[in-house]
């Protein structure tokens, strides 16, 4: 008898055992899932947070027949391919209010490409039913819809830009974002020609 309460012991303490190891595991999962949210609504915060200086106003140029130039560090203009990626960077500017230049006074500079959408910014594209985040100078990865309503707001579909096919191109697809811990740093504070790596090598 005294064998056999002995084996029941040793079983019940070994279930208690096995049952607190869970536990353990399971807030240490918790801990470690809260961290990484909260670090991926902060890159969230980042991107709300985003003020453009006065030096980036001034190196935008509107042609007469509208279309928007970056005047990049490079010595070239870069141009802003539809209006949502100028808004991403500009938002609160209308491009109505850039002032005009003569077009041909323009083109004395030479075109360096097209200007991606800030990072940070969610964006899709018709043919592709993946919602996409800028990670930077144009390279961009898939997110899980699951970590998007974890991270954003759940009104976070209206903020998903839709690009062109032919803008889309733009784009660099790198591996898509999984788990919360692969979510991006997205900068407080960023320049176009810090995005596209931009200088003046002169």
């Amino acid at each position: 008898m005294q064998k056999i309460l002995k084996i029941i012991y040793i079983i019940i303490g070994s279930v208690i055992v096995v049952a607190i190891l869970i536990m353990s595991g399971l807030q240490i999962n918790k801990i470690i899932f809260d961290k990484q949210l909260n670090q991926a609504k902060e890159q969230v915060k980042n991107y709300n947070a985003y003020k453009f200086g006065a030096g980036e106003y001034n190196k935008l140029k509107k042609s007469e027949k509208n279309e928007v130039y970056y005047y990049a560090a490079d010595g070239k203009r870069y141009v802003f391919p539809d209006t949502n990626t100028y808004q991403s960077w500009f938002g609160p500017i209308s491009i109505e209010d850039l002032n005009t230049y003569d077009l041909l006074k323009l083109y004395e500079t030479p075109l360096g490409g097209n200007v991606t959408c800030r990072p940070g910014t969610l964006l899709k594209t018709i043919t592709d039913p993946n919602t996409y985040i800028v990670i930077g100078n144009g390279h961009i990865k898939a997110v899980d819809n699951k970590i998007l309503d974890q991270v954003f707001d759940k009104n976070w579909q209206k903020n998903v830009i839709d690009i062109a096919n032919y803008y889309f191109t733009n784009y660099k697809v790198d591996k898509p974002i999984e788990n919360l811990s692969e979510f991006p740093e997205i900068p407080l504070s960023i320049t176009i020609d810090q995005d596209k790596d931009l200088k003046n090598d002169k």
